[in-house]
């Protein structure tokens, strides 16, 4: 399975860490948060927190946000990044993002901040996941073969 992590390893998996990204907010320039030069979670509270998602999951993505990043404000969806886009330049709250690579430019209407706790950027680490009891030589190379990619 290949997905974010969101909870402690377990035991009973291996584990391969493919990517770690820095966490970042989208947000709209015309916010005064705009002009700090990190956030907490703990600054957003009374800034809604827009995610993108499906309604069926919706729930769990609230939950993951609230319970784990540490957001407690109000929740708006959006179904896609366009509709989250328009809704972060209207002023109507910021977005959760995570960074890899090549940073994006908005030009003057939405600001990137990074995420931070303490005075440590917030990280996210994308792994590979697979039963321990199903690991053998083509699972193995397998995996091998897409930490090469992540590292290109």
């Amino acid at each position: 399975m290949l997905n974010d992590q969101r909870r402690a390893f377990s035991d009973e998996y291996v584990n391969l860490i493919l990517a770690t990204a820095d966490s970042y907010i989208e947000i709209s320039a015309r916010s005064p948060i705009a002009a700090l030069p990190t956030v907490s979670p703990q600054d957003l509270k009374n800034t809604p927190c827009i995610l993108v998602t499906s309604q069926s999951q919706q729930e769990t993505e609230q939950e993951y946000y609230h319970d784990v990043a540490g957001f407690h404000g109000e929740f708006l969806f959006a179904e896609n990044l366009e509709e989250s886009r328009l809704m972060i330049i209207s002023g109507k709250g910021f977005m959760p993002v995570e960074g890899v690579g090549m940073v994006q430019s908005f030009g003057t209407s939405i600001c990137r901040i990074p995420l931070c706790r303490g005075d440590e950027q917030i990280k996210r680490n994308y792994c590979a996941f697979w039963k321990k009891d199903n690991s053998g030589y083509y699972v193995e190379e397998f995996a091998d073969m897409l930490k090469a990619q992540y590292e290109q």
